[in-house]
């Protein structure tokens, strides 16, 4: 008896993570598309930001993400299949747009709950003052 109840405790399948691509887009403060595209970068405290994805001109992206049990951000995973280390744990990560002559808001990673339509929240692109675009 003790060994079936051992067998199927190892039979039971762990919850694992299932993998989504979330849509996000770019947009200036006026609502409009940036006309350029930029990268989308992960910055994580203590570590420099590392390049998730590109947004076309349109200002739309994809990033690849692994959702948990609670529809949270559990991990960004790396752009490509051939990057070596995983990806970054949510914890104290956020994403944002980079391009030049812009500021950009982010989106905490720790605290986004992933929606039924798999959407992000837009990324606004603020104009730098004194800089030209």
């Amino acid at each position: 008896m003790k060994t079936i109840l051992l067998l199927s405790l190892f039979a039971v399948p762990l919850a694992a993570n299932d993998i989504v691509y979330l849509h996000g887009k770019v947009q200036k403060e006026d609502g409009t598309a940036p006309g350029k595209s930029g990268v989308i970068q992960l910055a994580c405290k203590g570590v420099d930001p590392v390049r998730l994805s590109n947004s076309g001109k349109n200002g739309s992206f994809y990033i690849r993400v692994e959702r948990d049990d609670f529809n949270h951000v559990a991990r960004a995973l790396p752009p490509t299949a051939t990057d070596v280390g995983g990806g970054s744990e949510a914890g104290n990560c956020s994403i944002a747009a980079e391009l030049k002559g812009y500021d950009s808001s982010s989106i905490d990673l720790a605290s986004f709950a992933i929606g039924k339509d798999l959407k992000l929240p837009p990324l606004t692109l603020k104009a730098k003052t004194g800089e030209k675009q």
